[in-house]
């Protein structure tokens, strides 16, 4: 058999959050034979007119990827797409409008789901084109099983080592506290973040719910703070978050640190508890055992996603989350016996093959004998011109301070690396799976890096 598309495009845009999880995936499509290409998100998709025939995947379907995705089709690559958001979603309509694109969609060739739950999103989504779906989970959820979960060790004992008896509490207010100003703003919700299928008075509400919700934690922190004296408190800012504006709120709570620094699943394995509102980390926390309280002040049945009130301790008020939490540090708390059934419709490869696995030999069955009409030079030169063009611009913006593209906003997503550190990660994942001694890193462009054998 011959496989056709023999190369993958591994995009990283939020680097704490999603390397990890995507190198172990490139180790296991190199052990496969594929050659690799993973690295920052904006600048992969830079070189990938250097590139020939790969199979690009893609962590969104949004409708800020339209350009981005034809431009790769007439490159003559393929996509396969999840969203690594679909976990803890909006209501399907405003889901879809947030999250997916009618133009999108057309360029994709297969789709991968967490589980069953966002499996039927997709399937149920206007514009979806009958494209396969596989409920294969994530690879990011493959290193909290218990088998890998101490790849995050070295990280999770330093923490422990510096901060001691420590709860985490995990902020999720990229909408009011963006880390470029003018994004965090009401109109730029409006604006940005919405197709125009979605009414202002939704955006209006969403947006009010955070800010209050912003409001509520910035007064709870000090209170557990002077609750807890004993007790320090990690406040990590979601990584689309201003870390200024907690430290400046925050400053003068000597048992409180903001830090949002490296994956956050050993700060998870590390603390005593997790408090969060809505968030995808009280899932991962729930994998790994760690106790979970979910501050819920106020409620919006509409905006806020179920899944994560099922898995939580739900806390309405600053001294009923210090009861429970109180119960928590004197291993009072319980773990729901119920929460491996609530997750089993929602994550796929709890257990059993990995996601890893999963997600390549899917690729590797798909892409192997096809009849896709491979692009020569010449039909390729309008999207490679295309892409030219989009990267010079994408440049240009990285000068303004505001940009989204800016060089600060990029750093903070995707801080530098080297084949020093990737090649340390991959000595740890050889020293629990036994696999990948063979892999051969070389950087081939700032964040962007070859995996192969």
């Amino acid at each position: 058999m011959h496989r056709e598309f023999n190369t993958l495009l591994i995009p990283v845009e939020s680097q704490v959050r999603e390397l990890d999880g995507k190198l172990l995936l490139a180790c296991t499509a190199a052990e496969k034979g594929f050659q690799c290409i993973i690295g920052s998100r904006a600048h992969i998709h830079f070189h990938s007119s250097k590139v020939n025939n790969a199979v690009y995947l893609a962590k969104s379907m949004r409708r800020f990827s339209d350009r981005m995705f034809k431009i790769l089709n007439g490159l003559g690559h393929r996509i396969v797409a999840w969203d690594e958001e679909a976990l803890v979603r909006l209501p399907d309509q405003q889901y879809y409008d947030h999250r997916l694109s009618p133009a999108t969609f057309k360029h994709i060739d297969h789709l991968f789901s967490w589980g069953q739950s966002d499996a039927q999103v997709f399937k149920q989504y206007p514009h979806y084109q009958n494209q396969p779906v596989h409920e294969v989970g994530n690879p990011r959820i493959d290193l909290l099983r218990p088998e890998l979960r101490n790849y995050f060790s070295p990280e999770r004992d330093a923490l422990i080592k510096e901060y001691g008896n420590y709860t985490l509490i995990n902020t999720n207010f990229g909408q009011v506290n963006h880390f470029i100003p003018n994004v965090g703003t009401q109109e730029a919700n409006r604006d940005k973040n919405f197709n125009t299928n979605t009414s202002d008075t939704f955006i209006s509400q969403r947006y009010s719910h955070k800010q209050s919700l912003f409001t509520y934690f910035k007064q709870l922190v000090p209170y557990l703070a002077e609750s807890f004296p004993d007790i320090h408190f990690i406040l990590r800012p979601h990584p689309s978050e201003s870390v200024d504006s907690w430290q400046q709120q925050l400053n003068s709570l000597k048992n409180v640190t903001v830090c949002n620094q490296g994956n956050v699943i050993p700060w998870i394995m590390g603390a005593r508890a997790l408090i969060s509102n809505g968030c995808t980390t009280s899932i991962e926390a729930t994998i790994l055992e760690t106790p979970t309280l979910g501050y819920y002040p106020i409620i919006n049945n509409i905006i806020d996603d179920e899944l994560p009130k099922k898995l939580c301790a739900i806390a309405d008020s600053n001294e009923s989350l210090a009861e429970k939490l109180s119960d928590i540090l004197k291993n009072k708390a319980a773990i729901n016996a119920n929460n491996q059934s609530i997750l089993s419709h929602h994550i796929s490869s709890l257990n059993g093959d990995f996601s890893c696995n999963k997600i390549i030999k899917k690729i590797s069955e798909n892409y192997t004998n096809t009849n896709y009409q491979h692009k020569n030079l010449f039909t390729k030169f309008p999207s490679k011109t295309h892409n030219n063009a989009r990267t010079l611009i994408k440049i240009l913006k990285s000068r303004k301070t505001s940009s989204r593209n800016s060089v600060e906003y990029h750093k903070h997503r995707f801080p530098t690396i080297n084949t020093e550190y990737l090649n340390e990660k991959i000595s740890r994942l050889n020293s629990l799976t036994g696999n990948f001694s063979n892999i051969k890193i070389n950087k081939i462009a700032d964040d962007v890096f070859t995996i192969n054998t």
